[in-house]
């Protein structure tokens, strides 16, 4: 068992250290008992380093492989058995930026909530994207998508965080399926939205009905 564990040692220091010490067996045994255990434990210090750098590497790629898993992790609208899809989601927070740009963290929610009650409700489309773009008689029902808001604005981190709520569950729309700044609004519209919904609440400017 010794003579095995003797010639393993030799093969190893031959294998690993031959490229800096540049000895083989034969001048390994030929070197005095002092050089000898100088080698060895330069031998030990490699195959100990060597050992820690795989754990680590090890370590490492468990935790790309952990963080690839949640990036991946599907995304439901709640209530729904509807995915979420990455490019969706990006649409929900240009939506939620346009409409609630000097807004709240609660205004971005809530404009959110809008988007996804509607996706919920039978009367309206059944994607985020097709509710967001919608038409009614050639009208848009969100006007960002119209004037331009919707392509040019920056999403904010409390934009990108509202949308991550909403989709996690968060919801103070008591069921609204519209909203409206009346001070930004037509006459028309805003008698529109008084005459023929329920109004819910008042919140920042926006108000709520269904």
């Amino acid at each position: 068992m010794k003579k095995r564990i003797k010639t393993a040692v030799v093969l190893c220091l031959t294998g690993i250290l031959c490229f800096s010490h540049r000895v083989n067996a034969r001048e390994f045994m030929q070197l005095s008992a002092g050089s000898r255990s100088q080698m060895e434990y330069l031998v030990q210090k490699k195959i100990l380093n060597e050992q820690r750098n795989y754990l680590l590497q090890v370590k490492l790629l468990k935790k790309i492989d952990l963080e690839q898993i949640i990036r991946e992790r599907p995304v439901y609208i709640p209530k729904t058995m509807y995915e979420v899809t990455n490019r969706e989601q990006r649409i929900l927070e240009r939506i939620v930026e346009a409409e609630a740009t000097d807004k709240d963290l609660k205004s971005k929610i809530l404009v959110a909530n809008v988007i996804l009650n509607r996706v919920r409700a039978k009367e309206f489309p059944n994607t985020i994207e097709a509710v967001v773009f919608q038409r009614e008689n050639g009208q848009v029902q969100f006007s960002p998508t119209a004037d331009g808001r919707y392509d040019s604005v920056t999403i904010t981190k409390s934009t990108r965080q509202s949308v991550k709520r909403v989709l996690e569950g968060e919801d103070y729309s008591e069921g609204a399926l519209y909203f409206v700044e009346k001070t930004m609004a037509t006459p028309g519209n805003v008698s529109w939205f008084e005459r023929s919904l329920t109004r819910l609440f008042t919140y920042e400017g926006h108000s709520f009905y269904k």
